[in-house]
């Protein structure tokens, strides 16, 4: 099936290519059994009128130009890498460490600097010619017969540099907001189309459909790869020094412990009241018992 890639950030002329690709090779097809001619032929009409917006800077040929030169400071960049590898472990030892010591110079920025995006590319090289530029590392240069490969970087750079000037003020003669409204509209176009492709293809089987299937996932790759965002990793950052730990701090003196109040003393139970003595039992009073004078009463 065609896969889902996303080609909405690539580049304005990459973008051209691939959808002129594409309907190049629809045009060979028998359209007709294919049942792809009338979402072809939608294609294609929406993508002509992409072609008449763009077609001044597309006659300049300096996309062409570009890629070519990119092409030429990319492999020799990966011959100088190379080169300074092999003569690395040379068994002269004053070749060997001019090697080793140009090797640092040129993994500052990295193993591969041609995987990043052109833009940053064109400065990271620059950067790497100025590292090599001193008298003395120009020396070890020639020692071990590198200097050759710098020499083709820096010329097939700065052409790019210009080259690249170049296509940037073509550009700016077009008017950016319907270039990018005609491309939205072919995009959107080209989408369509393949969500076609591929329900035929389920549908009534993928055989049929196979080389177009497969030339549409290839195109769609090499656009995606001649973008080349940032498939590069970063170089790892020294790593920080951790920090000095803190003093401790110093335990606060701990707070004299309250003295515990005084209990509140119990009071004294409130003495009982001494109970009442129970009253003796009045005896009966015999005559003569009480205090009173005794009366006699005279018996008859």
């Amino acid at each position: 099936m065609i896969e889902n890639t996303n080609l909405a950030r690539v580049r304005m002329m990459n973008f051209y290519q691939i959808m002129d690709d594409v309907i190049t090779y629809l045009n060979k097809e028998d359209l007709e059994t294919l049942k792809l001619k009338d979402p072809v032929k939608a294609f294609s009409d929406k993508f002509d009128d992409f072609d008449k917006i763009i077609q001044p800077m597309r006659e300049s040929g300096l996309a062409k130009s570009l890629l070519e030169l990119d092409n030429r400071r990319d492999k020799a960049l990966g011959w100088l890498s190379t080169h300074l590898r092999l003569f690395s472990n040379y068994p002269e030892a004053d070749k060997a460490k001019a090697a080793q010591e140009l090797l640092l110079i040129y993994r500052k920025y990295g193993d591969r600097p041609q995987r990043r995006p052109h833009r940053e590319e064109t400065a990271v090289i620059k950067n790497l010619l100025q590292d090599l530029d001193p008298a003395d590392v120009k020396a070890k240069l020639t020692l071990i017969g590198a200097d050759k490969w710098v020499s083709v970087i820096k010329e097939a750079n700065d052409a790019f540099g210009a080259t690249y000037a170049q296509q940037v003020k073509h550009e700016s003669g077009l008017d950016p907001g319907v270039v990018k409204e005609k491309r939205d509209v072919v995009y959107e176009e080209f989408k369509k189309l393949t969500n076609i492709i591929n329900a035929l293809a389920t549908l009534g089987g993928e055989a049929a459909y196979k080389s177009i299937i497969d030339m549409i996932n290839t195109e769609m790759k090499k656009a995606v790869l001649a973008e080349r965002p940032g498939t590069k990793k970063k170089d790892p950052k020294d790593p920080k020094q951790p920090k000095d730990p803190k003093d401790p701090k110093q335990p606060k003196d701990p707070k004299d412990p309250k003295q515990p109040k005084d209990p509140k003393p119990t009071p004294d139970p409130k003495p009982q009241p001494d109970p009442k003595p129970t009253p003796d039992p009045k005896p009966n009073p015999k005559p003569g018992d009480d205090d009173g004078d005794d009366v006699y009463i005279p018996k008859d």
